[in-house]
């Protein structure tokens, strides 16, 4: 069964930096994460929002010189009198992380993290048997840790959002196992089974993927 959670958290990492400041003055929100597909690397995209100069330079050095950081860079950045925004896209090693462990043992459906006040708080739409059973692992690697359930299918929270064509084969490549890593099925396979062209379903994935992120972004 597809369930929602909330995990709150804190562990050996940049993000405990975050703990001398309120969500008004430091946060990072990780807004995508894809996996590679050998499962070693993940490309990330966040947001970083800080109300002065040195805690934005501060953090910027974390995240890039972070040990688990491959690449980093400021894709946008607006500046003004009372705060600093910026979007960000990095390639991050996952050996040892808690991404690491929630991507190759659950299937993960979305999977989205925001980090203020000295706490990550993770919001995974997942497979429900294969993400308990994950959990005692996850754990082994935080000093503090919460798990919230908040929906038994949190694709219904979006079904008047998505189109039935959408939603038909958001679920189809969920239960075929696009969604794991590695995959089980690929677009082009996918494509064959529904009769369609790999663009189409391309296009219709990231459209129903999109609309699936923002509103879970939207309910966090």
């Amino acid at each position: 069964m597809i369930k929602s959670y909330t995990i709150v958290l804190s562990h050996d990492d940049w993000s405990r930096y975050t703990e001398r400041f309120n969500e008004e003055e430091l946060y990072v929100k990780v807004i995508r994460r894809i996996p590679s597909l050998d499962g070693l690397t993940e490309n990330v995209m966040g947001i970083i929002y800080a109300k002065d100069k040195e805690s934005y330079r501060q953090i910027i050095r974390m995240l890039s010189r972070n040990e688990t950081t491959i690449d980093f860079r400021i894709i946008d950045e607006y500046k003004n009198k009372s705060n600093i925004r910026a979007i960000y896209a990095s390639i991050e090693s996952l050996k040892g992380r808690i991404a690491e462990r929630l991507l190759k043992d659950c299937r993960i459906f979305s999977m989205s993290e925001t980090i203020y006040e000295g706490m990550e708080r993770w919001n995974v739409i997942a497979d429900s048997e294969n993400f308990i059973k994950i959990i005692p692992e996850v754990k082994e690697l935080t000093y503090e840790f919460k798990i919230i359930e908040e929906s038994s299918n949190p694709l219904l929270s979006v079904k008047e959002e998505l189109t039935p064509k959408e939603l038909s084969i958001l679920k189809l490549a969920f239960d075929k196992g696009y969604f794991e890593t590695p995959k089980r099925i690929g677009l082009e396979e996918l494509a064959n089974e529904l009769g369609i062209s790999k663009p189409a379903i391309m296009q219709v994935l990231r459209k129903a993927i999109a609309k699936l992120t923002e509103k879970s972004i939207k309910d966090f």
